[in-house]
């Protein structure tokens, strides 16, 4: 009676070890979806600009808060002060190359000219905007967020920056990454048409009075 009892369980656990190891094999020979990819534009028009215009404006330094590289995973904070980057939902590119691209074009649309974004020359600019993105990223609750702050050089005086913050939230309109991308590029949108109102203030200001 015992010898059956051994020989039933050995055989019990050698199937299990089979459907186990079978289990294995299917899992592993699944093929892994490839991640999505979201590249962070805006419309594009056919309209296009010049840079010979009386002022011009250029696009300097843009920063992102380091939580944002250290992959290209959309980042959901998931708890008070904790973030995961998703793994089969990502950026296209570094998000610090994509917000360059965007606002460049959001503020070029709100001005109603091409902004410059040279690295090297900037002699030729009136204006260099230097951009810190300090939040940017999706909440459980389904809600993105959007700090930032912006200053605003002019060329003909260099001591007199002009400091700006920007710091806002929008609810997603459905479930799912690609209704946050939607949100996070409707709110860089947002800073975009900031940054331009902030320089049309600003150039107003400067113009001569008459008499």
């Amino acid at each position: 009676m015992r010898r059956k009892s051994t020989l039933y369980a050995f055989t019990h656990v050698a199937h299990v070890a089979v459907v186990a190891s079978v289990t294995l094999l299917v899992a592993c020979s699944s093929p892994v979806p490839e991640p999505t990819s979201y590249l962070l534009r805006g419309e594009t028009s056919e309209e296009s600009g010049s840079l010979d215009g009386s002022t011009r404006v250029g696009l300097g330094r843009l920063l992102v808060a380091p939580y944002l590289l250290t992959s290209q995973g959309i980042v959901v904070e998931s708890a008070p002060g904790v973030v995961q980057a998703a793994r089969q939902h990502q950026w296209a590119e570094p998000i610090d190359a994509g917000l360059r691209w965007f606002l460049r074009a959001e503020i070029a649309r709100g001005l109603g000219n091409e902004v410059g974004a040279g690295l090297v020359d900037r002699t030729g600019w009136d204006y260099t905007v230097d951009v810190y993105i300090a939040q940017f990223h999706g909440t459980m609750s389904g809600t993105a967020i959007l700090e930032a702050t912006y200053l605003i050089r002019p060329t003909a005086d260099s001591s007199a920056v002009r400091e700006y913050a920007f710091s806002k939230s929008q609810p997603q309109s459905d479930e799912g990454y690609a209704a946050l991308v939607a949100a996070e590029q409707s709110l860089a949108a947002e800073l975009g048409a900031a940054i331009a109102g902030s320089l049309q203030e600003l150039m107003a200001q400067s113009e001569p009075v008459e008499p």
